[in-house]
């Protein structure tokens, strides 16, 4: 009984990674390209503001909920990953608050500052083209909790790090949050799937 409930969980997480975990930006026709961003967009900003409210009590300022959808847009299509994975993550690890965690992760992706130097450095000539060129910890550190776009491009680069390492998007998400977390996981891939509920439009 419980095996075959598991195998059922498994395929249906498989199902969805398989479908969220690609970027959408594959098409090479420019103009569909736009329109599905706009979709994303709309469905970022109702997401990430309702989620946002629902935890803290209060309508999250304009200004940051544009720059929290423009970073996962593009640190998305940086990294080809789907914008709504990097939400989910955002929304599991902090829903979308700015904060420092308990053992010491910063910012809206929770990365440790050790965790986030190795990723800059292994993606250096990436974070050098968009001008984040110091790798000192302390710097990385206090950018992480003071820049949320710097946060969200190493937080989705990390992720990358991880499915290239693990070759499965289920398996990097478990690893996220550590130790391949399979709890942890579920979790991530439950708030893909309530996304894909909710906003039918995607």
């Amino acid at each position: 009984m419980h095996k075959k409930r598991y195998t059922t969980i498994i395929m249906l997480l498989t199902f969805s990674l398989a479908a969220f975990s690609l970027s959408p930006y594959v098409n090479v026709n420019s103009q569909e390209n736009a329109k599905e961003d706009i979709t994303i967009k709309t469905v970022l900003f109702d997401f990430i503001s309702s989620q946002y409210k629902v935890a803290v009590g209060k309508e999250m300022s304009q200004d940051r909920l544009h720059l929290l959808v423009s970073s996962i847009m593009e640190a998305s299509k940086f990294f080809e990953i789907s914008p709504l994975m990097i939400a989910a993550i955002i929304d599991t690890e902090t829903n979308f608050k700015n904060i420092i965690g308990s053992y010491g992760e910063v910012g809206y992706m929770q990365l440790r500052p050790s965790t986030a130097q190795f990723v800059v450095n292994k993606y250096s000539e990436l974070f050098e083209s968009l001008n984040y060129t110091e790798t000192s910890l302390d710097w990385i550190e206090d950018r992480l909790l003071v820049d949320p776009r710097y946060n969200i491009l190493v937080g989705t680069a990390y992720l990358k790090y991880l499915m290239e390492t693990h070759g499965d998007p289920y398996k990097a998400i478990g690893w996220y949050n550590g130790g391949g977390n399979i709890y942890y996981a579920n979790k991530v891939v439950y708030k893909i799937n309530r996304i894909a509920i909710r906003y039918p439009i995607i």
